[in-house]
């Protein structure tokens, strides 16, 4: 639909690098920004990707010294962008094989689950969902019931945007 209309996609891949494989062509990603500790590189470095044809025009948040091709000022962390650049080989190369392991916890999980209780629905499909992630409902029980009963586990009753009150 973006490429109909002539407007660039952006797409905030920073729970996508490393897990899956992002492919910005098939994808028409225009824009796509990534975090470096979400594939355990060093906290406050990312990247934003800018698609070259299409050119997208850019400003800057602010002014100064003009580096990082104007957008940003300031001095550029080497140590950070080098520990950015080599979390994201590691990602690359272990990314079939986390997703392996995954997998077989996500399985174990559920298995688990279905064993001790009746009525446990899985949400979405299977096939087409990062292994990382398990949505269940569960009948007869309230998500805050469940909350409170598996203190241990990272487990919410709604969207991150939703869990205000309790998590």
């Amino acid at each position: 639909i973006c490429k109909e209309h002539n407007v660039p996609f952006h797409t905030d891949a920073a729970q996508a690098i490393g897990k899956i494989p992002v492919d910005v062509k098939k994808w028409n990603i225009a824009l796509m920004s990534m975090s470096g500790h979400k594939i355990y590189g060093p906290k406050g470095v990312g990247a934003l990707f800018v698609r070259r044809r299409p050119r997208i025009r850019l400003e800057p948040l602010m002014n100064g010294g003009g580096q990082e091709r104007g957008l940003r000022s300031g001095t550029a962390s080497t140590q950070q962008i080098l520990g950015f650049g080599a979390a994201c080989e590691l990602a690359m190369k272990e990314m079939e094989y986390d997703e392996k392991w995954i997998k077989g916890l996500q399985e174990r999980l559920l298995n688990g689950v279905r064993e001790k209780l009746d009525g446990v629905v899985v949400n979405g499909s299977m096939e087409s969902r990062y292994s990382g992630n398990l949505n269940l409902s569960f009948a007869y029980v309230e998500g805050e019931s469940l909350l409170m009963g598996l203190k241990e586990v990272a487990v919410s009753s709604g969207s991150a945007c939703t869990s205000a009150s309790l998590e």
